[in-house]
């Protein structure tokens, strides 16, 4: 199937030539957004945000007379003002994911670091607080969501200064997290979630009994997927530095079953609190996690 001009713009391996993440959120969010306009998300604007269904008792000066006339259904026009949230974007920024596949078009940091400027330009974009936490074994980014523009600057800015290093305390993280970001709102997980399996769980419900919506994108290499080696290949852990010389034939079944529990036990527990969740392939379009937000964020405007 061939390409179309929004495909390829949301392609990671077009994305990862290009440096500046304000450049980059800006050419796929208004592209993204642009692709949209036979749905109800054409009415992006200063001041009009987006169409809902109508719901008895909705005020009838917002619905939309010309929708009804082409569809025959009811639609309401939802407000900008009527709408902020806080945008919540917690990046792992642990050694693990600094992994590159060999055919990979990035490591799995800098595919993060392209999700979260995206997402957080479009949360800017639809007049949203916008955050961001980045983390390894403590904090290493702090800032608390703010509507400014300047708020947005300061967040891509610091996705253009982080480099992954040291080993991810996701506990540790998400519980500060927790007891900081008080306003409800929306919190976006980006990580491998390696090690994370045990601790997810109660950390997630934390999320949901403090009246956030959550979204967790856990970012995955193809090679740790596929496990596509054949010869015999030295695996060494970016965070433990532990090391392990072995022929992959032998161990290829056992390392595929574990490797889908891993993945399936992150879904169930995301599921389980009412999360959502998205498995993402760094060489995987970046158009299934922006509509995944959007549904999110759509949610929560009804």
């Amino acid at each position: 199937m061939p390409e179309t001009p929004l495909s390829n713009l949301l392609n990671p391996a077009t994305l990862a030539r290009i440096d500046s993440y304000s450049l980059l959120a800006r050419t796929v969010v208004e592209g993204f957004v642009s692709g949209l306009h036979r749905s109800l998300y054409h009415g992006f604007g200063s001041e009009f945000f987006q169409y809902r269904n109508y719901v008895p008792g909705d005020d009838l000066k917002y619905i939309d007379w010309k929708v009804f006339g082409r569809q025959d259904r009811f639609y309401t026009k939802v407000y900008q003002e009527e709408t902020n949230l806080n945008c919540c974007i917690v990046l792992d920024a642990s050694a693990s994911m600094d992994y590159t596949g060999q055919d990979a078009p990035c490591s799995k940091f800098r595919y993060a670091c392209m999700v979260a400027a995206c997402i957080a330009y479009l949360a800017n974009r639809q007049g949203d607080s916008v955050g961001l936490y980045a983390y390894n074994d403590g904090l290493l980014t702090s800032i608390q969501p703010g509507r400014s523009k300047d708020g947005l600057t300061r967040v891509l800015r610091e996705l253009q200064r982080l480099q992954p290093t040291g080993v991810a305390d996701h506990k540790h993280v998400l519980n500060y997290v927790a007891e900081n970001f008080r306003r409800r709102g929306i919190v976006v997980l980006i990580s491998d979630l390696h090690g994370a399996e045990t601790d997810l769980p109660r950390l997630l419900k934390r999320f949901r009994h403090a009246h956030h919506d959550s979204i967790v994108l856990q970012v995955l290499d193809g090679e740790e997927l596929d496990f596509p080696f054949s010869n015999t290949t030295r695996f060494l852990d970016a965070e433990s530095k532990g090391e392990i010389a072995t022929a992959p034939t032998l161990v290829r079944e056992h390392y595929l079953r574990e490797m889908q529990s891993f993945t399936e036990g992150i879904k169930d527990s995301c599921l389980a609190e009412q999360v959502d969740y998205l498995l993402m392939r760094t060489d995987a379009s970046l158009g299934h996690m922006l509509a995944a937000y959007l549904h999110r964020r759509e949610a929560l405007s009804v």
